[in-house]
């Protein structure tokens, strides 16, 4: 003798007030009731029919082809197991459906969920490899314009050496390294500007701005065409956009990815004045200097400078540090201090890159003729202002 089972249900039947009523149902004895005290209707288990309905398929309907004026539906899944059913051989094929109905529909809450939780963090996870196929969608034109205005509000508060002399000597030694870029999507405009801070860096579309402090601390031209090959890098990774990308949030950026950049060139547009002053990842930084080491190979450049260069700022600066007694005026100092603080030199980086160049010997360019020529016209540029 099968158990008695009762479950909470309820029955759809036009004798009810509006069609429905609450009550109980019980399986035993090869049948199926249903009874709220008033009413009952008793059917047996063969021939019934079991499937799964409602919000989520969250309830189990029971139908009998003797019986069409009834149907019987709880929200008990657990009548779903009861021994009494699973006798009948028609009713086993419906209860393994009904079960694979739920399982199905906590798959696809399950998968949901973890789409909810996993998106944001796999955008954090890929967000560089999801930024440079949205970077890619910005014309090169926009970029430009976008580079033009930024440097437009630079050019306000700083004085550029713009003599005719100093754009020649700043061509003659830029211009080859220029030359050995492979990206011609951008037409480069290099200035150099009257601040003691040793630093440069570089806009979207081209524009980069070498600062005189940097020119005279150098030894020699490929220092100064390291850092300026590491700049350029910036550009042609499109650093700068991405950058501001990552901040423009999951929808602009899927947007971007499928071609309507509409969204993201909005946010670009209002952080423009963010691009005078900001820094890049760890990431961007070493990916502006593998790609900066490429170029100056291309450009038959010692590379050897990038690196020396970093060790002179590192050593420089960590002089300057020192005569800092105050740990809150040291901590400012190091947020202020040019060139480290946007780009900051680790020594995992500097390790990386003579790593890179250690096989890279050669006999290379000589751009010294070039270099002393515009460095004596930026002491004279400095001098006059």
């Amino acid at each position: 003798m099968e158990p008695t089972q009762t479950y909470q249900a309820h029955a759809f039947h036009e004798q009810f007030n509006n069609g429905r009523a609450s009550g109980s149902l019980t399986v035993s004895d090869g049948f199926i009731e249903f009874s709220n005290g008033e009413s009952n209707v008793r059917f047996p288990v063969t021939g019934a029919q079991v499937k799964m309905g409602g919000a989520s398929d969250r309830l189990v309907f029971i139908t009998h082809p003797d019986f069409p004026e009834w149907s019987l539906y709880t929200s008990d899944r657990s009548i779903l197991n009861h021994p009494a059913l699973h006798q009948d051989n028609h009713l086993q094929g419906q209860l393994r459906k009904a079960r694979n109905v739920r399982r199905i529909n906590w798959t696809v809450l399950v998968i949901v969920v973890a789409l909810i939780i996993g998106t944001p963090l796999s955008v954090v996870v890929f967000m560089d490899s999801i930024t440079a196929v949205a970077a890619r969608q910005v014309p090169a034109e926009w970029e430009e314009k976008l580079g033009k205005t930024v440097f437009g509000q630079y050019q306000i508060e700083n004085e550029l050496l713009e003599s005719e002399d100093g754009k020649q000597a700043v061509a003659a030694l830029t211009d080859p390294l220029i030359n050995a870029v492979n990206d011609q999507r951008y037409t480069y405009k290099v200035y150099v500007s009257n601040s003691s801070d040793i630093n440069a860096f570089a806009l979207p579309g081209g524009y980069i701005v070498i600062n005189s402090g940097l020119i005279l601390a150098a030894d020699n031209a490929s220092e100064v065409l390291g850092v300026m090959a590491h700049e350029i890098s910036h550009v042609t990774e499109q650093h700068g956009i991405r950058n501001i990308m990552g901040a423009a949030g999951t929808y602009a950026l899927a947007q971007a990815v499928f071609g309507d950049v509409s969204g993201l060139l909005a946010t670009v547009a209002n952080a423009a004045p963010l691009l005078l002053n900001q820094s890049y990842s760890r990431g961007f930084e070493s990916d502006a200097d593998t790609k900066g080491l490429e170029l100056l190979k291309r450009a038959n450049i010692d590379p050897k400078g990038l690196i020396t260069f970093f060790d002179k700022i590192i050593e420089e600066e960590k002089k300057r540090l020192e005569q800092i007694e105050d740990e809150d005026a040291r901590d400012l100092m190091k947020d202020t201090m040019g060139f480290l603080s946007s780009h900051p030199a680790t020594e995992d980086r500097i390790t990386d890159l003579q790593e890179q160049i250690s096989d890279q010997d050669g006999d290379y360019r000589n751009l010294e003729p070039e270099f002393q020529r515009l460095k004596q016209l930026v002491k004279e540029f400095v001098a006059e202002k």
